[in-house]
């Protein structure tokens, strides 16, 4: 674990820097690092003689001694690594050797403002998959010192564009800066998350790993969702080498797909004879908890097709297995990627546009005849409501606050009789701070419900299905006549699969956990039991 210790150093002035500290720490930590921090730059002249692998210097201002200067310096050039954030370049100004080392000296800045980071270079571990974003800070000028650093992200200023993230070489050391830094809030931004935790990952070595090989066990002609998902793991850089298929027709349009492809018609056969390191189930919905865990069992990393399985103690065998093993598993909730989920969520979340979310109604409504046979039978679909209601109720949780305390439902059969599926079931969910969710999905329901009914403390969202929402915002020194209407963002449904590549090649944090997608389940489960009860249920695993 030696190679896995950091020092924080921070200090100076116009910065908080203890709640900067804390943060910084509770993200290194959280990426399996040991964090040792300190105020204490004198710190700095024994460093090569410590077992740290990287210092991470978020300061401002001051001058170090000759030895603490030295003492970084040596780290450095013995294949230690610097990582410095935001007021690092504008720290130890006076000491040339320190600014030489880190590239760049801070000349200004202006106001607090929003800005656009872009890549500079797509071609490094650092910027794989990278998404230019905007980030509100204090956007840093610098002038190079010493060898010219090499930029991988960038942003402009006045017509110029200023370096955001560098990297560069010092002997066998490694040095990475991050301009962005000013307050918490900025490490709170997903975007600047990504690129401070691969650029710690990169400076203490932690290099890329090649290419997994995948596969997929169903190649079903419904919806073509075997194509589908062996075409985004390509797109996202993985090796497709297996599809399985019970069918052996369908097994020749994946060999016809992806020529080169193995293929098999028994998954336990796959299972035994393929290379590949990672499989997604693609079955229907009785099936995920055993084939996944079958594949767990077998050494591989796992994927399944939403909704995860069909009851609570289903996926808590899957996450178990999957604990056992030390594999990745996953669910394909995708659609947390659809433009207007994203449109939404930042009004909600990021930007807080509305305050404190107390209240969300959320649900589909429709008058049509169920599905298929394996989406309206309840013994193997799991219910209507783990169809769609699979993606709806993990949008909803996305946009809650802490643990459920309890739940009431009621499911009602009253026109579709030659299916075994409710043809409508609603919920009510109470959270442990008081917060509400109201969710109902129906085959029976003529008249829609709103896509979204969110209150909060200062506003609220309605949507009705038709390419944006209404933003309500309250400002009582300002009277509104009319909401603003914001557009559903692009979907980006391709980002799962570059999360999951990402994830495994990069140590990126996954975005898709299975206890994140085991809560849906919880939920949608406990529906069942509060309709048959009649009575308050308790959903499992609510801390």
């Amino acid at each position: 674990m030696t190679q896995r210790k950091i020092l924080l150093l921070t200090g100076g002035a116009y910065h908080d820097f203890p709640a900067m500290a804390a943060s910084l720490e509770k993200l290194m930590v959280h990426d399996g690092f040991i964090v040792e921090a300190t105020q204490d730059c004198h710190v700095l002249a024994g460093l090569s003689r410590g077992d740290f692998k990287a210092v991470v210097i978020c300061t401002q201002g001051g001058e170090l001694t000759p030895v603490e200067e030295n003492g970084l310096i040596e780290f450095v050039k013995s294949g230690g690594a610097l990582v410095g954030l935001h007021g690092a370049a504008a720290s130890w100004k006076a000491n040339r050797n320190y600014t030489d080392l880190l590239g760049t000296r801070f000349i200004g800045h202006g106001a607090p403002v929003e800005f656009l980071v872009e890549a500079r270079d797509t071609t490094h571990q650092i910027m794989r998959h990278f998404k230019p974003f905007r980030i509100t800070s204090e956007l840093y000028q610098l002038e190079t010192v010493g060898a010219p650093p090499h930029i991988l992200a960038q942003a402009n200023w006045l017509g110029k564009m200023q370096p955001v993230a560098y990297v560069k070489d010092y002997g066998p050391g490694r040095v990475f800066y991050l301009s962005p830094g000013h307050s918490v809030d900025d490490f709170s931004h997903p975007g600047w998350r990504q690129l401070f935790s691969r650029g710690l990952r990169w400076a203490v070595g932690m290099m890329e790993k090649p290419p997994l090989k995948v596969g997929v066990i169903g190649y079903g002609g419904a919806f073509n969702m075997g194509l589908q998902h062996l075409k985004e793991m390509q797109d996202a850089g993985l090796i497709v080498a297996a599809a399985c298929d019970l069918d052996p027709a369908r097994t020749e349009v994946a060999a016809r797909d992806f020529p080169g492809i193995h293929t098999f018609t028994d998954y336990r056969q796959m299972l035994q004879k393929t290379d590949a390191e990672l499989l997604t189930v693609i079955l229907p919905h009785n099936l995920h908890a055993q084939v996944s865990i079958d594949v767990l069992q077998s050494g591989r990393h796992c994927i399944v097709e939403k909704p995860m399985a069909i009851n609570s103690s289903q996926v808590q065998a899957m996450i178990a297995a999957a604990d056992q093993a030390g594999k990745m598993l996953s669910v394909y909730h995708n659609r947390r990627w659809d433009g207007d989920f994203l449109a939404v969520e930042e009004m909600v979340r990021q930007r807080r546009a509305i305050g404190d979310v107390f209240r969300i109604e959320t649900g589909s409504a429709s008058f049509s005849p169920p599905g298929s046979w394996w989406r309206s039978i309840k013994e193997i679909s799991g219910g209507m409501h783990f169809d769609w209601g699979a993606h709806m109720m993990f949008w909803a949780l996305e946009l809650m606050d802490g643990p459920i305390d309890w739940l009431v439902a009621t499911a009602q059969k009253r026109v579709w009789t030659n299916v075994t599926n409710e043809d409508h079931m609603e919920a009510y969910v109470r959270f442990k701070n008081g917060t509400t969710l109201d969710f109902e999905m129906s085959t029976i329901g003529r008249v829609n419900k709103p896509r979204w009914r969110i209150l909060g403390t200062r506003g609220a969202v309605l949507d009705h299905w038709n390419g944006s929402f209404e933003l309500h915002t309250y400002d009582p020194t300002v009277k509104t006549e009319s909401p603003v209407r914001i557009k559903y963002a692009a979907s980006e449904g391709f980002r799962y699969y570059q999360n999951v590549a990402d994830h495994l090649r990069l140590g990126d944090e996954l975005a898709i956990t299975a206890r994140k997608a085991a809560r849906v389940i919880h939920v949608l489960h406990t529906m069942d039991r509060a309709a048959a009860s009649g009575q308050q249920e308790k959903v499992p695993d609510e801390e």
